[in-house]
């Protein structure tokens, strides 16, 4: 019986060892293939992850320009790009943020288009999700000032110009989406959200053949703002 719990306490030191060791250490996967590409990563703090070992955050096309910095603890940042003249600013301050950013499709492999997008995702606070998932020429942006946001834009929209979608979100437990789809018109898509306040809901959809502009400013809290445009 000595013996059995002897070894049990053990099994139970290294379990607890092994997951102090991952809450404690930054890590950084890449896998990245390309012409031209200029990465910078900065990770200060305990726990933060920039994607994992059986999944690495990839970087496939030319004239890339990738900035990703995690200050804090536990903050983790998934990314797939892909494309012509792609670029991503990634700035978090704080702990418990997570980002996803896609850009391109094709999976791990990453192949597919991404062409001339922008993207930038940046937080201070803490228990933040930021979300841009873009699979054509657009540009997007995302701040956060708060805790407990959730923020997210998806377009689909394959205008030649592009479409462009911005959060400006100052506050706590704010839930914002953009989702934009369609061919657009000339100018493509446009949707502005700024919010200052807390437990805001705000949802804008945008699709069709036409452009659509949407600008949203909410100064206070507890809204459930909700906007469809299309054709």
């Amino acid at each position: 019986m000595k013996f059995i719990s002897l070894c049990l306490l053990l099994s139970l030191g290294l379990v607890a060892s092994s997951t102090a060791m991952a809450q404690s250490t930054n890590s950084v996967y890449i896998d990245q293939s390309g012409d031209n590409s200029s990465i910078n990563i900065t990770q200060f703090g305990l726990g933060n992850s920039l994607n994992t070992d059986s999944n690495h955050a990839i970087f496939n096309g030319n004239n890339q320009s990738v900035t990703i910095s995690q200050i804090g603890n536990q903050n983790s940042t998934n990314v797939t790009l892909t494309g012509t003249g792609t670029s991503l600013t990634n700035n978090i301050t704080g702990g418990f943020n997570t980002t996803n950013i896609t850009c391109g499709t094709g999976g791990a492999s990453a192949t597919g288009s991404c062409n001339d997008s922008v993207l930038t995702a940046n937080a201070t606070g803490s228990n933040n999700a930021l979300s841009i998932n873009r699979t054509s020429k657009n540009t997007s942006t995302i701040l956060l000032n708060g805790n407990y946001n959730s923020a997210s834009i998806t377009s689909t929209t394959d205008n030649l110009l592009g479409s462009t979608a911005t959060i400006n979100a100052t506050g706590s437990s704010n839930v914002v989406s953009i989702n934009q789809s369609g061919p657009a018109g000339a100018n493509g898509h446009s949707a502005d959200v700024e919010i200052t306040g807390s437990s805001n809901v705000i949802g804008v959809t945008q699709s069709g053949s036409s452009d659509s502009l949407v600008k949203i400013s909410s100064s206070g809290s507890n809204n459930n703002i909700t906007v469809h445009s299309g054709n």
